[in-house]
């Protein structure tokens, strides 16, 4: 049952339960509308609290491997499910644009350039192994591990 027949439901009860105890008259009725206020904001903040149970928070760690070697990791708190490409982009590791494309050049950054140098950025996951898909197909979880290092062919 969706919250609007919930609420239609829990309203309706409530007002005959208030016109069969004090009589449908207009003393009545600010009764009924006052009960069906306070059923509508339960069913509202049980709905919120529904909602936020539904969106469960991840922690993944993110490591880049700069051209010079240096080595930067952050903890990037998300929501379970969430696209890698956004997670990058609210972190500031990526740009928006790049995470809406789903292929990185510039990586906090510094940009791999292939046609200069054949340089790129290698996506890896927790265990070290090259990824099949890109940043925009990543779903994270918690616990989740992946790395960009700048490569050179």
């Amino acid at each position: 049952m969706n919250t609007l027949h919930k609420f239609a439901a829990l309203t309706l009860s409530a007002v005959l339960s208030v016109c069969l105890l004090a009589g449908c008259g207009a003393s009545a009725s600010s009764t009924a509308s006052s009960a069906a206020s306070s059923v509508a904001s339960s069913v509202a903040a049980s709905e919120v609290a529904s909602s936020a149970a539904a969106e469960t928070q991840a922690t993944v760690e993110f490591t880049v491997t700069a051209a010079d070697g240096s080595v930067s990791s952050v903890l990037l708190n998300v929501t379970d499910g969430e696209k890698l490409s956004t997670a990058l982009a609210e972190a500031g590791i990526i740009s928006q644009e790049e995470a809406e494309a789903g292929f990185v050049t510039t990586v906090n950054g510094e940009t791999a350039d292939y046609d200069k140098d054949q340089a790129w950025w290698c996506l890896t996951d927790a265990a070290g192994e090259m990824t099949t898909v890109g940043v925009a197909d990543i779903e994270l979880h918690d616990g989740d591990s992946y790395a960009f290092t700048y490569t050179k062919g």
